[in-house]
């Protein structure tokens, strides 16, 4: 390995690092410590890890997302949550989006004739589903649509070329966590 790709990987890690310190540092000012903030910071962890993954190789492991899965049933159920609950939650939050979003890909495969969203990227919905609920995750989509026609426009991709989502769901999500719910009381206010 030459001297300035080993500078390249430093740099890189370098800025992985800092961005990883900045969600967290967001993530503790805004909320108190608790159940709350330790999902919010796993789920900053994770977007992070697949963000870099689906950059790179324009894939989402599923491992990341059982492993969110499993976070949070496990945090849930410890912070008190019934099983009924987190059931109905899970199937509530996740599938709200994450099924009409499915419908609608298939249907727009269909018409395109070419792949419109991979399916890691309709997983993670139903992951920040189960995380966000619904509204946060509607919020979620639509901010992840800006973003991703945003990169596009700036890349100025050529036709047909494969686009990563994954970083713009998460940059979405992390906007969403943030400030979302006071998106939509402020929204709530003037409908």
């Amino acid at each position: 390995m030459g001297n300035s790709r080993k500078e390249d990987m430093r740099k890189q890690c370098g800025i992985v690092v800092l961005v990883g310190i900045f969600v967290m540092a967001s993530l503790y000012l805004r909320f108190e410590p608790g159940w709350q903030l330790a999902k919010f910071m796993v789920l900053g962890v994770l977007l992070l890890t697949i963000t870099i993954i689906d950059a790179k190789w324009l894939v989402i492991p599923d491992s990341l997302l059982l492993f969110g899965l499993l976070f949070y049933i496990l945090g849930a159920l410890w912070s008190g949550m019934t099983a009924k609950d987190l059931f109905f939650s899970i199937l509530l939050g996740g599938c709200a989006v994450a099924v009409p979003l499915y419908c609608f890909v298939l249907l727009a495969d269909r018409l395109l004739q070419r792949e419109t969203m991979g399916g890691g990227d309709l997983k993670l919905f139903f992951v920040l589903g189960v995380y966000l609920g619904p509204a946060l995750t509607i919020l979620t989509l639509f901010f992840a649509c800006l973003v991703g026609i945003g990169i596009s426009l700036y890349q100025r991709a050529e036709r047909g070329q494969l686009l990563p989502f994954g970083p713009s769901i998460a940059l979405a999500a992390w906007f969403v966590v943030l400030w979302g719910e006071q998106l939509l009381q402020w929204y709530g206010g003037i409908v």
